[in-house]
């Protein structure tokens, strides 16, 4: 839950089409589409932690999976569509900050996920940077 919601955060920061993704108990990564540049592992840590440390409260609706311009506004990931459940969409909500179709667990609230680190940027390909987080 902490890292899956230390995640949202992470697409906050970089603002690109996400391509791909693995979270384990102890670290995550994205991958983003950007071709042109990669993000500074100091800046990305820092601004993660200071969105958990602003203690934001995360909350969840549904909107109607019939909506479908909505839905696609919302999504940034390129290769998987939202789940739908009984013909809604999940949207997770950090407000003032994310909103996003999301079927996973989060926290309540930023700061239970604690301090954080970006650990790892790589170039995977022309276009893919993958950024690894771990707790602090």
């Amino acid at each position: 839950m902490k890292m899956h919601t230390c995640l949202h955060l992470l697409c906050v920061i970089v603002h690109a089409p996400v391509t791909g993704c693995s979270i384990s108990p102890d670290k995550g990564r994205l991958d983003f589409d950007l071709p042109d540049t990669s993000p500074d592992k100091e800046v990305v840590t820092t601004q993660l932690n200071e969105l958990i440390n602003a203690s934001r409260n995360v909350t969840t609706r549904r909107i109607s999976a019939d909506d479908n311009d909505q839905v696609q506004k919302l999504t940034r990931t390129q290769l998987v569509a939202p789940p739908v459940i009984a013909g809604a969409v999940r949207v997770v909500e950090i407000p003032g900050v994310d909103v996003q179709p999301c079927g996973g667990t989060h926290v309540r609230n930023t700061a239970e996920i604690g301090a954080v680190v970006c650990s790892k940027i790589e170039k995977k390909s022309r276009h893919n940077r993958r950024i690894i987080i771990r707790f602090a």
